[in-house]
């Protein structure tokens, strides 16, 4: 029985891995060992540890130590991550070892186990996301990778085109999809009661992250959009930022609006509740990837701010603008009153796949020779 270790590091990655986790424990041939790390672990992003250990009791916790918001920071997170997870991988051996994305706690872990001889399977490597650190992240991640699982044919081709193996390389498809397209949601009466939101209301839902690269880490872009949204005083459900360098600042900011009655806030919601509220609103505003992945499957417009996403796969349903109050303004206006637009976001399909991601992800962690052959890589030019 082949020993599948799944790497979870927070509370939104966690909600595409789940459906991959399940299928892993619910198979003969394999053995699910599941790691909690990153910032599930720490207070300050809601203790999303426990949503991980209520699905999987036995997950191990892997610590990684935070002690500020500075750049400085973040590298000494990533050091403790790959000190701490050196360690439990040395006793702990999984037969493949599987890291999803572009975050610090994906990299930790991956060379960690790259120096131990463990293959590593990446998921969603050949992303193109604009210029943040996490575009480096990736792509560093799938140079030491093993098994690369990617959205599109397109994502598959950049992986080829950066020396790995086409053998090493399969089109999956996108995990966010799994839980859409399979899950029962709750209905908009459902989590609007449950939030003490209005669903006669026009309503935003609004995720702003740090943009690593910017001097500022796009707090003046924030200011901006949180000024807009002040302006026009609509229901607004906002989520604090991630856990890149910047975010005290930015989380800062947002407190400055927290007692304005159109604005709830949120740290963090069950996967399947953010689906349901991001299904349910009239337009999504900010610079996060769920906008990307997630918006075109409930025909939702998105305010796609700045250059976070820049260069990434998108459906018609996303409005690229750059991050002055007047160009944010207009954009919303239009995601809510150009008709064409709307009519024509009723029509918009989903690019990154049909829902069976973990299904292929699956066969392929079964099938696939694990040998001196798999570990020993050479670029292919």
């Amino acid at each position: 029985m082949r020993k599948i270790a799944v790497v979870t590091g927070s509370r939104a990655e966690y909600g595409y891995l789940k459906p991959l986790m399940t299928k892993i424990e619910n198979d003969a041939e394999l053995k699910l060992v599941p790691i909690i790390t990153g910032t599930h672990l720490l207070q300050k992003f809601g203790n999303t540890h426990q949503l991980v250990k209520k699905d999987f009791p036995s997950a191990i916790k892997i610590p990684m130590l935070l002690n500020g918001d500075s750049l400085k920071d973040m590298a000494l997170y990533l050091a403790s991550g790959i000190s701490n997870f050196a360690e439990l991988l040395n006793i702990n051996r999984p037969d493949v070892l599987v890291v999803l994305g572009d975050r610090s706690e994906s990299l930790a872990a991956a060379l960690a186990a790259f120096y131990l001889n463990i293959p590593i399977a990446h998921i969603n490597g050949g992303d193109v996301t604009g210029t943040t650190i996490d575009e480096s992240i990736r792509h560093a991640i799938t140079k030491i990778a093993h098994i690369h699982f990617v959205h599109t044919k397109k994502n598959a081709d950049r992986i080829e085109r950066m020396g790995e193996e086409k053998k090493r390389i399969f089109i999956a498809g996108s995990l966010s999809l799994d839980t859409i397209l399979s899950a029962s949601l709750p209905s908009k009466k459902e989590i609007f009661k449950k939030y003490n939101l209005s669903p006669e209301k026009l309503t935003f839902l609004v995720v702003f992250h740090p943009i690593t690269t910017l001097k500022d880490k796009g707090y003046s872009q924030l200011e901006n959009l949180l000024s807009i949204l002040d302006m026009l005083k609509e229901q607004t459900v906002l989520f604090y930022p991630n856990i890149d360098a910047g975010g005290d600042r930015l989380r800062d900011l947002i407190k400055k609006y927290e007692d304005k009655t159109y604005l709830n806030t949120f740290v963090h919601l069950p996967h399947e509740e953010y689906l349901s509220l991001l299904k349910s609103v009239n337009v999504m505003i900010g610079n996060s990837s769920s906008g990307i992945l997630e918006a075109p499957s409930f025909h939702v417009p998105v305010i796609n701010i700045g250059s976070r996403q820049q260069g990434r796969e998108r459906s018609m349903n996303i409005i690229d603008v750059n991050p002055e109050k007047d160009k944010i303004l207009a954009a919303i206006t239009y995601a809510l009153q150009d008709t064409t637009f709307l009519k024509k976001i009723q029509k918009c399909e989903n690019i990154f796949g049909d829902g069976r991601a973990s299904e292929r992800i699956v066969d392929i962690l079964k099938k696939i020779q694990l040998n001196e052959s798999l570990i020993q890589k050479q670029i292919t030019y």
